[in-house]
């Protein structure tokens, strides 16, 4: 049996590279291999965006409600 392994295209704003980074969803951090800029990801509409990332930020999760 394969294993499929799952990896999404990112375009890095900042040094303009596109690059795969696996498996990943909304409001995770994402490392650019090629420049080292740091983002979060956020999901606008059906995409998944990269949005710049200062050190001293948290990243928020969205609330669940029981």
């Amino acid at each position: 049996m394969k294993h499929l392994q799952h990896s999404i295209s990112l375009h890095c704003p900042a040094c303009r590279t596109n690059f795969e980074f696996d498996a990943v969803g909304e409001h995770e951090y994402v490392h650019c291999p090629v420049c080292g800029s740091d983002y979060v990801t956020k999901k606008m509409g059906s995409k998944l965006m990269l949005e710049a990332f200062e050190h001293n930020q948290t990243i928020e999760e969205p609330a669940i409600y029981a």
